[in-house]
């Protein structure tokens, strides 16, 4: 378990660097595009598509499961901290559960699109210059949700079987900061 918990861990960690390297790029290509053109009057041919098709799929998608493996993603506690521990808890596993299906739907309903444009041999036409292959940027998708699949299962199986999600013993499962004594404590 703590072998794969150090490969999904090095995994996320990449597609997170990745993203965080498009969105350097991004800044470079639309601030050279930018200054070429309100200096020599010549702007870079194609930085909306490929700002569009590949930084912003990129950015977007590639870190998904780092945010589902710090537990990142925007919640409210509105309603829970009203309810017993018990409820919360079997209410944290059946998210998890359901972001499992989704995730896992997400990725292969993206996997099969970007097989079928790869098969199509799908381009995108820039200005007036030759045509710019874009069906590789159809893949990042696929694999920020195969990824965030992978993620949300490992979590809700450390849910279920009340194990630490993170490399300290004294971590708690993954996303039961809300049944915690301390929180309890202090409700």
């Amino acid at each position: 378990m703590d072998f794969l918990h150090k490969v999904v861990r090095r995994l996320t960690g990449v597609m997170g660097f990745l993203g965080s390297a498009l969105v350097v790029l991004l800044i470079l290509h639309v601030t050279l595009d930018v200054a070429l053109r309100n200096i020599f009057n010549y702007p870079l041919t194609g930085t909306i598509e490929v700002v569009s098709l590949l930084y912003m799929i990129g950015i977007c998608f590639l870190p998904l499961a780092l945010t589902d493996e710090r537990d990142a993603h925007i919640s409210v506690e509105v309603l829970t901290e009203l309810m017993p521990a018990g409820v919360v808890r079997w209410l944290i596993i059946a998210g998890t559960a359901l972001a499992v299906l989704v995730m896992a739907m997400l990725c292969w309903r993206t996997w099969l699109e970007a097989m079928t444009q790869m098969r199509k041999g799908t381009v995108i036409n820039v200005g007036a210059g030759d045509p710019v292959i874009s069906w590789p940027s159809y893949f990042l998708l696929p694999l920020g949700f195969g990824l965030s699949t992978l993620i949300c299962a490992f979590k809700l199986v450390c849910q279920l079987t009340n194990r630490p999600f993170g490399p300290d013993a004294d971590d708690l499962p993954a996303g039961m900061e809300l049944v915690s004594k301390e929180h309890i404590e202090n409700v």
